[in-house]
């Protein structure tokens, strides 16, 4: 392992078009990021369509970056697995190939204070000085109830539970064992992390509308994963009140 070496993980789902943006916008991340080792790790989750044929195409070259093409789709708990298996640097970034959360905000996390300090650094666009931009007010209002529910749970001063861009110490983030399928993954990694006793500091940011492809989120879906968890949260709660 080398000293603050980052690997930068994205999972990939019938994204064909939203390809050529993403790897003008990495090229443009890496291209500042030389004074660190960083490795890119690119998860193809079943797609169907061209995503694979156009990552291998766009990234084959590049020894610094490692595809991998899940035989099915497994979702971001498949994703978070294959990143926990994969991960060989001292911490771990994601990031959606959408580019939602501008891939620049990386450089800012690397130059603060917290880097190599933090257990994780939580983009944040729900904290008072981040923002939503161009989001539709029915999913932002449905983020909002989740993200609030959430810090009302937990009972950490977090805002934002339920957003991919978070940056992990690897060491924390493998131990991590993954038991949800869908988005809700991602907060349940989070949340588990926190429940351990891990640092975190809130990094406010601006979560932008996708230019490129549709959103493969499923509202209800997502919603139900969320309130299941919820409850499984509260349960334990519950528990340790009453031991």
């Amino acid at each position: 392992m080398h000293k603050n070496s980052l690997t930068i993980a994205v999972p990939f789902y019938n994204e064909e078009d939203s390809i050529k943006n993403f790897k003008n916008q990495l090229d443009s991340l890496l291209n500042k990021l030389k004074d660190l080792s960083v490795k890119v790790l690119l998860v193809d989750d079943g797609s169907y369509d061209d995503t694979y044929s156009l990552l291998h195409e766009s990234f084959h070259m590049n020894e610094d970056v490692q595809l991998v093409q899940h035989s099915n789709n497994q979702n971001l708990g498949g994703f978070l697995k294959t990143c926990q298996n994969l991960c060989t640097t001292d911490y771990i970034v994601f990031l959606d190939s959408d580019c939602t959360f501008d891939p620049m905000l990386i450089l800012e996390i690397v130059k603060s204070k917290e880097f190599g300090e933090i257990d994780i650094i939580n983009g944040s666009p729900f904290h008072p000085n981040g923002s939503l931009k161009g989001v539709k007010k029915s999913r932002s209002l449905l983020s909002k109830i989740s993200n609030l529910s959430y810090r009302l749970l937990i009972n950490r001063n977090v805002y934002t539970y339920t957003s991919i861009f978070k940056m992990y110490k690897s060491s924390i983030f493998k131990k991590v064992q993954i038991e949800t399928i869908g988005f809700v993954s991602v907060c349940e990694v989070f949340i588990k992390c926190l429940l351990s006793g891990a640092s975190v500091v809130e990094f406010p940011c601006t979560l932008e509308l996708r230019e490129y492809g549709e959103s493969k989120i499923r509202i209800l879906q997502s919603v139900k994963n969320h309130f299941l968890f919820l409850s499984k949260l509260i349960f334990i709660k519950l528990k340790l009140i009453k031991l």
